[in-house]
């Protein structure tokens, strides 16, 4: 938990910050350091963006002009993956004007009524949500819980400490059974995350035995002639690089029809890093 005026962080389940009163904001600094992702001259342009960024899953993205100019601004914390949006949705802008322009015979004049197909949902190719590892999801549950435990079990002995005046601090009984309640809480639930972290990490070696099976596959079936025929000469290595990823995305899509979306990007965009992103 974080507080937006005080920059603070405090343990989860804390609501209100201490030196200051205001409600804190679930996440961390990095949540709430914005950084600038690009500059826009054309206002449409900007929104789109923004719409689109928004629908993918970045948090408080924001626009704002100044001098004519539109900025877009995201959280730090989501800076590489807007980066990574903002490009492949460039792409789309571009590809879609060329498919317009080739059908209508002329340039793109921007006369032809738009298409539902230019919305965010049409641009969008890959997931919007993003696949988290069943080791990381365990770290996570498995962290949260204990920290839980320990917080419901230090106001429990606080209590405790004050009811037998140990403390110099006293609460009426309504106040004392609410706080007592809240710490029992506490416990029981780091006890329940720290449980569905027992689950989560049986789960862990059979997703990495897929993950690698896939990635097996993907050895047998992807050439550097392959890869090769789906990079455009005309475009940065950066765009290739997005590219190239979303074939491997589709291929193992088309392959793996029963598996999460998400999970075979992420199977995708690490595959690139580890065995073609040497040759860009």
């Amino acid at each position: 938990m974080w507080c937006p005026v005080c920059k603070t962080e405090y343990q989860k389940g804390i609501t209100i910050c201490a030196e200051c009163g205001s409600e804190l904001a679930e996440g961390t600094e990095d949540d709430f350091l914005i950084t600038g992702l690009c500059e826009l001259k054309d206002k449409e342009a900007a929104a789109k963006l923004l719409e689109y960024l928004q629908f993918s899953g970045i948090t408080n993205v924001e626009e704002k002009e100044e001098d004519g100019v539109y900025i877009i601004t995201v959280p730090q914390s989501q800076s590489k993956q807007a980066e990574r949006l903002m490009r492949g949705f460039m792409m789309a802008q571009q590809e879609e004007q060329d498919k317009e322009a080739k059908a209508s015979g002329t340039g793109n004049d921007g006369s032809q009524e738009r298409g539902s197909d230019e919305t965010p949902e049409g641009i969008l190719n890959n997931s919007s949500k993003t696949y988290t590892k069943k080791a990381d999801e365990y770290k996570d549950a498995r962290t949260s819980g204990i920290t839980f435990i320990i917080f419901g079990l230090i106001g429990m002995a606080y209590l405790i400490l004050c009811k037998l005046g140990i403390l110099p601090l006293t609460y009426n009984e309504i106040v004392f059974v609410l706080l007592l309640c809240m710490f029992a809480f506490f416990i029981a639930g780091g006890f329940a995350s720290v449980i569905k972290s027992g689950k989560i990490k049986g789960q862990i070696s059979e997703e990495e035995a897929l993950t690698k099976e896939i990635k097996l596959w993907l050895d047998e079936n992807i050439t550097s002639d392959l890869v090769g025929s789906w990079k455009d000469a005309n475009v940065p290595d950066e765009e290739n690089e997005l590219i190239v990823i979303s074939k491997i995305g589709e291929m193992l899509s088309g392959y793996y029809t029963k598996l999460d979306t998400s999970y075979l990007e992420m199977v995708a965009d690490e595959y690139f890093n580890e065995k073609i992103s040497g040759s860009f």
